[in-house]
């Protein structure tokens, strides 16, 4: 594996900023998504962040994503609402359609908001980490499916038929972590595999097959007519398929007439609907730290709560600095020289 350059945040966030500025996105947005994704790198998940750039430019100029999009609701009712996205930035309208969400949450006790002509919404724990902050439950899903409409095969499949159909939870706390649960259907998220690629190391045993259906470790079979695999078997193929049956389902304007369908759903729910808030802060707190009370298998130092690594990682690399594989980062440099962006030098 090649070394891996170290960038400091907020200049990484600066210069993400300014490359989708160039591109035509507006100043506010471009600042939104820059934030998403060097946040995405901060927690550690790479796979959800600045790697993410050249994908997003190639749509920008090619028509797919509209840089300017901003989110508007085209219905509602007291605890429901859709979005429409205007086929901008997924990160933008994920953000608005969850403050939608817990807008109605605290009106109404529940707040269901669905998104459509959306683009990657990114990290999707991002919104349950920013629910959880506010102190509402959240669950984000995002599913996709139909012939050719993503990478994996449904279980006991062989043709690509499903995107990686990811959930996330958010469980809000008051004197622990909150509990943040995200998780895409596949054994290992695409964006993992491009990672993967661009370190130049193997994915672990498990993960894809290739074009004949046979284990792989490499990265570029999955490119090549390969396919992802569900996490558990039938059971990770379950969670995707209901979260491309839900999203595209509540977000339709017309039945598709070949399958294919996708959509993006947020879900809030405000703890003080059902009870007294400091009854259910005591409950989680009491059984969150119960759990990390646990005594923990050898070579494990402790029992984290889900969310927990993530928050290590966060303050790990803000004073150390966010490790860019050279392939993403020359590739990241050449968009921006592309642009008229400078690029600043990188902490080693």
């Amino acid at each position: 594996m090649a070394e891996m350059y170290l960038v400091a945040p907020d200049p990484l966030e600066t210069l993400t900023a300014a490359i989708f500025s160039a591109a035509g996105t507006p100043a506010d947005l471009a600042a939104e998504v820059a934030n998403h994704l060097v946040k995405a790198n901060l927690s550690g998940h790479d796979s959800h962040g600045v790697i993410r750039i050249p994908a997003y430019l190639t749509q920008i100029e090619s028509g797919r994503l509209n840089a300017g999009g901003r989110p508007e609701v085209v219905h509602e009712t007291a605890a429901t609402a859709i979005v429409d996205a205007h086929g901008g930035f997924g990160q933008v309208g994920a953000a608005y359609a969850l403050e939608v969400a817990m807008r109605k949450a605290t009106e109404a006790g529940a707040g269901v908001v669905s998104i459509r002509n959306c683009g990657h919404i990114g990290r999707l724990g991002h919104y349950a980490e920013t629910a959880a902050a506010h102190g509402f439950i959240a669950f984000v899903i995002y599913g996709n499916a139909g012939p050719g409409a993503g990478l994996t095969a449904p279980f006991g499949g062989a043709r690509r038929h499903l995107g990686t159909n990811p959930w996330a939870v958010g469980v809000p706390s008051h004197d622990t972590q909150p509990v943040i649960v995200d998780f895409a259907t596949t054994v290992v998220a695409e964006g993992k595999v491009q990672v993967a690629r661009a370190k130049h190391v193997p994915l672990p045993p498990g993960c894809i097959v290739d074009k004949d259906g046979h284990p792989s470790t490499n990265a570029e079979d999955l490119y090549t007519g390969g396919m992802l695999l569900p996490a558990a078997g039938h059971k990770g193929y379950g969670l995707s398929l209901v979260a491309a049956l839900i999203g595209a389902g509540l977000t339709a304007e017309t039945p598709p007439d070949n399958g294919v369908g996708s959509g993006v759903v947020v879900i809030a729910i405000d703890p003080r609907a059902f009870g007294s808030l400091d009854t259910f802060n005591a409950t989680i707190d009491n059984m969150s730290a119960s759990v990390e009370a646990v005594a923990p298998a050898p070579g494990v130092e402790k029992v984290l709560l889900p969310g927990g690594p993530e928050a290590h990682s966060r303050a790990s690399r803000h004073e150390h600095g966010v490790p860019i594989a050279p392939d993403t980062w020359d590739v990241i440099a050449k968009a921006a020289t592309h642009l008229g962006v400078h690029v600043p030098d990188r902490i080693h």
